[in-house]
């Protein structure tokens, strides 16, 4: 089985990686600060349905698990090639981080350290974030309309 999954047009990764010692709260302090008021410039990369990181085992490992749309080699270029800086900023806190400006490493790095996925449900798997934005978009608009002519 692929650490991948894919249902429908999202894809879902879970990584661990090994956190350097006495880097924990430098990480923390990154993390916050890139996923901070609407998604940071997270949001700004437009197939990420969720990104999580979590600092666990006493401060000792983190774990990353996303779902995005598409295929993860059009998902982790799009991270190295749009948002290295951010990248590195989380991922230089770990062991063996290769560095997000040469592709090859740095996605053998995270699909090295990926974990098989056990259980996964998506509620709308055949819906991507740009699907779901334009249906927001519309519900918005009908809304408005809504609240003119009532």
């Amino acid at each position: 089985m692929s650490v991948v999954l894919t249902m429908g047009k999202i894809s879902a990764l879970t990584a661990i990686t090994k956190i350097l010692p006495d880097h924990a709260a430098p990480l923390r302090r990154t993390l916050q600060g890139l996923t901070a008021a609407n998604g940071g410039k997270i949001a700004s990369l437009g197939t990420i349905h969720i990104v999580r990181w979590v600092i666990f085992d006493n401060d000792t490992r983190l774990l990353f698990a996303t779902n995005f749309d598409g295929d993860v080699e059009d998902y982790m270029r799009d991270f190295a090639e749009r948002a290295p800086d951010g990248i590195d900023a989380i991922w230089g806190h770990c062991e063996g981080y290769p560095g997000a400006r040469d592709y090859p490493k740095l996605r053998d790095y995270i699909l090295g350290a990926a974990i098989e996925t056990t259980g996964y449900y998506c509620a709308y798997p055949n819906s991507t974030v740009a699907d779901i934005n334009k249906a927001l978009d519309w519900k918005g608009k009908f809304d408005k309309f809504l609240d003119q002519i009532g």
